[in-house]
């Protein structure tokens, strides 16, 4: 009997050999090309960016048309839920400035991460319900009913806002500063072709349509970003117990409060102007957001299923956008310079769709779609390849969280805003489409001041990109090695 066993045990020993000796020849070649590995971890980060693109596809475009167009709910309304989100932002400060003190101390960012995933994924999967809610057909009155789903779009808004804080700072942890701005722009790419993939798909599935079916299709949505979001982050936080990075020397360190911080930021007055100059970028861009696929469906006559794709038309142009801005950056262009050239980009395409709404003409509001969101993608690199730029890795977490506050609440404001300016001008004119117009002129001259304001600062050396640096930079040479409560 001990033979056997024996046997056996030299048997299973082999076998085991034999499984691991592919996995040492794979390590073999992996370690022989350093850079290659480099790229396919970021791919592999870049899958939550993905992830996040097909669940935020139904979400801020077939949902809120749905509710506006075929249901008649108030634009204001529907805009003040996807809104919520926006506006819950300030907790990205708090949760920024909490996961650098875990990182200081030695401990990790992935409870916060873990927490705000399940938060977004309980949001995602109930969002829909709205459609049922709101229309009537439920047992609840409207009022009750825009409470229950306030709070559904709360718990979303709340665990957007984290988990994003959260990935953004692993990420300025994980990647060298010399990398980040390439980084950036693979990992945009893969957050577009999530939303263009789920548009696409999306459209198909929704030509014969149904409250039903989209509600499936919007919760299948979430559960493909949990598992997305799982597989892109396990395991990419490996720290000592000093709290650095395995392959990193620096020690991470928070040696003052969150006011201290917030005061630190507030003295550099180059990046107070560079921050005015995104908040005011940001309240043109996001018109849209909202009222983009009921415009398409009200004023020019279009299907559910066009609408849907849509989303896939602005993402091709953000992805064209996102590529040329990642090119210049390689080139080590100025992140300003596509900045500007955002903002021209997204002037015309507003331009282009108040236009077709008086002609009726479907090609000219197509190539309007594709110029804002070929405008956006290069503002947004252009924009967040600067603020990572100013990162350093003690304070990650809370600079990243100001700036995500900053356009976040920029996005809300201009997202009811243009609601309510739609709903307003409608009332008073009897006029559809001049209710969308109105909002689309404003979001043309909100971008044509942002390059006004662009020059103004590069003219009177308010906006100097070299006088722009991270408030903290000079904290390194501070004799105190402690976390301040």
């Amino acid at each position: 009997m001990y033979g056997l066993c024996a046997r056996e045990w030299s048997a299973h020993m082999a076998a085991g050999k034999a499984l691991h000796a592919p996995l040492d020849a794979m390590k073999r070649w992996m370690a022989q090309h350093p850079t290659l590995c480099r790229w396919l971890g970021v791919f592999r980060l870049g899958l939550f960016q993905f992830g996040m693109g097909v669940s935020l596809a139904p979400l801020t475009g077939t949902l809120n048309r749905v509710l506006i167009n075929e249901l008649a709910i108030p634009a204001v309304a529907v805009g003040f839920l996807i809104a919520i989100h926006y506006f819950v932002s300030p907790t990205r400060a708090l949760i920024g400035f909490e996961s650098d003190r875990a990182r200081a101390a030695g401990h990790w960012r992935t409870p916060y991460l873990v927490m705000g995933a399940m938060l977004t994924y309980g949001g995602l999967a109930t969002a829909p319900f709205s459609l049922i809610l709101l229309s009537g057909e439920g047992t609840l009155s409207f009022p009750v009913a825009m409470i229950v789903c306030t709070l559904i779009f709360l718990a979303y808004g709340l665990g957007v806002n984290i988990v994003e804080t959260i990935y953004l700072a692993t990420v300025s942890d994980v990647t060298p500063a010399h990398e980040r701005g390439r980084v950036l722009g693979v990992l945009w790419i893969m957050l577009v072709l999530g939303t263009i993939v789920s548009s696409i798909i999306m459209g198909q599935l929704l030509l014969d349509y149904s409250h039903k079916l989209l509600i499936q299709v919007m919760q299948g949505s979430a559960v493909i970003f949990i598992a997305l979001t799982f597989v892109a982050m396990y395991g990419q936080e490996r720290l000592k117990p000093n709290g650095e990075l395995e392959d990193v020397t620096e020690p991470i360190r928070v040696r003052e409060t969150l006011g201290q911080s917030l005061r630190l930021l507030a003295a550099q007055a180059p990046l107070r102007n560079l921050f005015i100059v995104l908040f005011v970028a940001t309240l043109g861009f996001a018109t849209q957001d909202v009222l983009l696929e009921p415009y398409g469906g009200q004023v020019l006559g279009m299907s559910v299923s066009e609408t849907a794709r849509l989303t896939a038309l602005w993402g091709v142009g953000m992805l064209v956008g996102i590529l040329v801005a990642a090119v210049l950056l390689w080139r080590e262009r100025s992140p300003a310079l596509m900045i500007g050239a955002g903002c021209l980009l997204g002037l015309f395409g507003f331009l282009a769709v108040t236009l077709a709404g008086s002609s009726l003409n479907t090609a000219i509001f197509y190539s309007g779609v594709s110029m804002i969101g070929a405008g956006r993608g290069a503002f947004i690199v252009g924009a967040l390849a600067l603020v990572m730029g100013l990162v350093d890795r003690n304070h990650a977490g809370l600079f990243i969280a100001l700036w995500g506050i900053t356009q976040a609440l920029a996005q809300g404001i201009s997202t009811i805003g243009g609601g309510i300016g739609r709903d307003i001008v409608q009332y008073m004119t009897g006029n559809i489409t001049l209710g969308y117009t109105a909002v689309y002129s404003t979001s043309l001259l909100l971008l044509a001041a942002t390059v006004l304001l662009l020059i103004g600062l590069h003219r009177s050396h308010g906006l100097r990109l070299n006088d722009v640096r991270s408030p903290w930079a000079s904290l390194d040479q501070a004799n105190v090695d402690q976390i301040l409560f």
